[in-house]
């Protein structure tokens, strides 16, 4: 009966075992978070812009019966450094310091919700050799930040923003309108002006027919509730990226995967199981 206890005891730990943290160093220090293990790594990339990646947690730790997963805080919010440019060059550069470091070896597979599926199309556009796969969820339309400049609320103004891109000091951040409800709760901190920034950097972003260069294998997960907040450009990107299918969940809005997780996540699983070998071994550099 004892022996049968401690098993259970073991059994029980066992998924905390395989959970680590750490900080990759360069340019500024990103935070980041693994749970599970397998022959694949997946990064989990966050919305925004500008929040912490924990918002995410625990629903997408369902993809770690399929590898491993690591999340990271993107740099200027959450547990990671405030080291300027903020712009999306520079989130593309920490992402590949982040890949180099944690999974050196072989592609990665991406998995970008809202803003972080725009991150990662930018990522895959600039680094293709990198990446196995995609899952996109809430995709913006238009290529949109998920970060809305609204009259309603007060917007920093440019010169706050020149200096924080500068790393000049500029007091307390400037509070943002409020997230949806049950986001809100989950969220410690959003740093709104980082946000911003980098919204306002993505005029020469890669988006619209730019996104055919990805070949990667891409599952687009798509909400089909016609009033979320923002549009959903899933299915506009799907008919771009040569490689991709989309996948539409009913009843489900931008954040898909919080409304119909259990449909949403049997999906990327699923999608993550029939991925070829073959898409192991990265393209020469």
């Amino acid at each position: 009966m004892h022996r049968l206890i401690f098993i259970g005891i073991l059994l029980a730990a066992a998924p905390l075992r395989s959970q680590t943290h750490g900080f990759v160093e360069g340019r500024s220090r990103l935070y980041y978070e693994s749970i599970g293990s397998g022959s694949e790594t997946i990064i989990v990339v966050n919305g925004g812009p500008g929040l912490p990646h924990d918002y995410m947690r625990p629903e997408w730790d369902r993809l770690a019966g399929s590898g491993r997963v690591i999340y990271y805080d993107q740099n200027g919010c959450g547990q990671s450094g405030r080291v300027p440019p903020f712009g999306w060059r520079s989130h593309v550069e920490d992402l590949q310091r982040l890949i180099d470091s944690l999974a050196p070896d072989k592609p990665v597979v991406l998995a970008g919700s809202s803003w972080g599926s725009m991150l990662v199309l930018y990522f895959a556009y600039e680094h293709p050799d990198r990446v196995k796969a995609l899952i996109l969820s809430g995709v913006p339309g238009k290529g949109g930040g998920a970060a809305k400049e609204s009259t309603s609320w007060q917007l920093p103004s440019q010169s706050r923003l020149d200096s924080i891109n500068r790393g000049l000091p500029v007091g307390p951040g400037i509070p943002g309108p409020p997230l949806e409800s049950r986001l809100q709760q989950r969220i410690r901190e959003t740093c709104f002006d980082i946000g911003i920034i980098i919204s306002r950097s993505l005029g020469d972003a890669p988006w619209g027919q730019r996104l055919k260069r990805i070949t990667a294998p891409t599952l687009v997960i798509h909400g089909s509730n016609p009033d979320q907040v923002p549009p959903d450009g899933g299915p506009a990107v799907a008919a771009i990226v040569p490689n991709a299918r989309l996948f539409t969940i009913a009843n489900a809005g931008h954040d898909a995967w919080l409304d119909q997780p259990a449909v949403f996540f049997k999906a990327a699983n699923e999608f993550l199981a029939g991925l070829s070998p073959t898409h192991l071994t990265p393209n020469p550099r």
